[in-house]
């Protein structure tokens, strides 16, 4: 089956897991890369830190190269959603991934923008485990991810939403962005190019 591939890129706390609520309207599952590493930092014996799964990330990289969580994640695909035509990554964070998805199977880019404050401010009431409340762990976190490329996904995506105003307004954004994006594809825009939709 021809599939598309929806990567979801943004900076931690831009709002990227927003699409575990906005996909289910579209009928679309979602995979999470960063579920991904956590779930790689837990087989390791290791707690969720910012510091463990940022290094759990790291070390994949060194052993499997620079596309290693892209390969984790594209084998969960095709185990669990082959018969699907539409899949949501959320979480995709170089251009490695986006090269490594881009070979297998049609990939339309959104990214999500935040300023650092709004995301700081947000990773801090949400605290998941690997979230920080301290200003210079944010910075680091922020800086490993743009050394994964992280930037150039986002620099280089299809579509960009901003989300620095109230929660609905970027839900409402969020999901007429991706309703074009699947219901061009389901219309039969078989490309994957954005300039179809």
């Amino acid at each position: 089956m021809k599939k598309l591939l929806i990567g979801i890129a943004g900076m931690p706390g831009s709002g990227k897991s927003a699409v575990f609520q906005v996909a289910p309207k579209l009928k679309v599952p979602v995979v999470s890369m960063g579920d991904i590493v956590r779930q790689e930092t837990l087989k390791r014996g290791l707690e969720l830190t910012p510091e463990n799964v940022g290094n759990t990330a790291v070390e994949l990289r060194k052993k499997y190269g620079e596309e290693a969580i892209a390969v984790y994640c594209l084998k969960h695909i095709e185990e669990k959603y082959k018969d699907e035509d539409i899949v949501i990554i959320e979480g995709v964070r170089s251009m490695y991934e986006v090269d490594y998805f881009r070979k297998h199977y049609p990939l339309t880019i959104v990214a999500i923008h935040s300023s650092p404050k709004t995301r700081f401010k947000r990773l801090k009431k949400r605290k998941r485990e690997d979230d920080t409340s301290e200003w210079k762990a944010f910075v680091e976190r922020d800086m490993r991810e743009l050394g994964f490329t992280l930037g150039n996904v986002i620099a280089l995506a299809d579509y960009m939403i901003v989300n620095e105003t109230d929660y609905n307004t970027y839900l409402k954004n969020l999901e007429d962005v991706l309703r074009k994006i699947v219901l061009s594809w389901r219309k039969g825009d078989k490309s994957g190019e954005p300039g179809g939709i």
